[in-house]
């Protein structure tokens, strides 16, 4: 069989099959990129790591909307395309113009998984759904183009493509499903789960109370040099922390994210110089296990530099980080950074809030977080609808593919 003889709807179906699958990926990065953080994507895993780099920061809040746009597109024009012989500029439109537009979007995302390689050096699993379906989504557009410049050489009009068997109305409901399905699934209202109670009465465990004086607003934060979700809370929470001074006590515990324990030894050993928040600003500001660099910092903060080496060294110091290492396990510990303001926990840093929650917890009044969940409630109130409407074209379909089968085979 030569290219020429591949009926065009055949690859046209291969198109809307990727463009689902695509689109399926891209809904629910918009779950975790729009609505609720951690969805999908678990705290500080890759995909995470990609959403807080600097790339993601400046352009990674268009790539759902993109993806969404752009699958959709190629998915609904494709029922038009698949039989339309129409021209724009003297080129065929179902096989130049949007085979085209296929092999761009593949490119763009050819250089997405490049810079996620080269430049952020995590991959977004989400992302490289949608990618890798965008560059499979290539091969029948290169056959749609092929077939063009075939036929412009036999100077000929092929015949429209026959209809696929399943019916429009079918396959819209596939396209209903794929598209609202994770972001009704993402948005759906729920409690968030309580604390267990201690023996005392308080939901706020006992190693974390153990840091608690009393009379004071008590804050004690969980985080790791390493994790991009607590470099970026890290200045805009000393920020707020200053706003309150000695009204709050403050203590944090450092944990290591890739089993490097080097610069928690190193945040236990300026604490013992009453150094901890300057050593902590730098190593927030440029994260780093290296022996050398954490002696620059220890000379940048004016930490005494022979009792801060003989700290680094003393079997005492790690076996101590791993002491608080421990204590923290026994805490429920689900992710860094973890924040304890008096009885309320709260885990990750959602950049949509800021500083909401842990405003909220202080006892301040916002009305950012209510606007964010109304925004959450519409989502949720317009993607059920289209589940609904799934369900319409699932039992108007049914019966319209069956007739449209028998008329085949009639």
């Amino acid at each position: 069989m030569s290219i020429r003889d591949i009926p065009k709807g055949w690859l046209y179906t291969a198109i809307r099959l990727l463009s689902l699958a695509a689109l399926f990926f891209a809904s629910m990065l918009a779950v975790d990129y729009y609505f609720v953080a951690h969805t999908f994507c678990a705290e500080g895993a890759s995909c995470a790591v990609v959403a807080q780099s600097e790339f993601g920061q400046k352009y990674g809040i268009f790539l759902p909307t993109l993806g969404l746009l752009a699958y959709s597109f190629f998915f609904l024009t494709s029922f038009f395309f698949a039989r339309s012989e129409a021209r724009f500029l003297g080129k065929n439109m179902s096989k130049f113009w949007v085979p085209l537009a296929i092999i761009c979007c593949a490119l763009g995302a050819m250089g997405f998984i490049i810079v996620q390689a080269i430049e952020i050096h995590a991959f977004c699993w989400l992302c490289m759904g949608i990618d890798t379906f965008a560059i499979i989504m290539v091969i029948p557009a290169v056959l749609l183009l092929l077939q063009n410049k075939k036929a412009s050489s036999d100077d000929e009009k092929a015949a429209p493509a026959k209809p696929s068997i399943l019916h429009p109305v079918l396959w819209l409901a596939f396209y209903f499903v794929i598209a609202c399905g994770p972001i009704a699934w993402g948005t759906r209202p729920h409690e968030d789960p309580k604390a267990e109670p201690q023996a005392n009465g308080s939901v706020v465990p006992d190693y974390i109370q153990s840091f608690y004086v009393p009379g004071k607003i008590n804050v004690v934060e969980i985080s790791s040099f390493e994790c991009p979700h607590c470099r970026q809370l890290h200045p805009e929470f000393n920020k707020l922390l200053l706003e309150y001074g000695e009204r709050i006590n403050f203590t944090r515990l450092t944990i290591p994210l890739r089993q490097h324990k080097e610069a928690c030894i190193a945040y236990f050993c300026a604490e013992k110089q009453k150094k901890a928040s300057e050593f902590a600003d730098c190593q927030f500001e440029e994260p780093s296990t290296d022996t050398g660099k954490i002696l620059e910092y220890a000379r940048q903060c004016s930490i005494n530099e022979d009792a801060f080496k003989s700290c680094l060294t003393d079997p005492t110091s790690a076996a101590a980080v791993d002491q608080i290492l421990e204590n923290i396990k026994g805490t429920g510990f689900e992710g860094a950074p973890t924040v304890w303001i008096n009885e309320t926990k709260i885990v990750g840093y959602n950049t949509k809030l800021g500083m909401d929650p842990y405003r909220a917890a202080l006892g301040e009044k916002s009305d950012k977080s209510a606007d964010a969940q109304d925004i959450t409630r519409i989502a949720h109130t317009v993607t059920m609808m289209g589940l609904i409407a799934a369900i319409i074209c699932l039992i108007a379909g049914i019966p319209l593919t069956i007739r449209r089968r028998k008329e085949k085979t009639a």
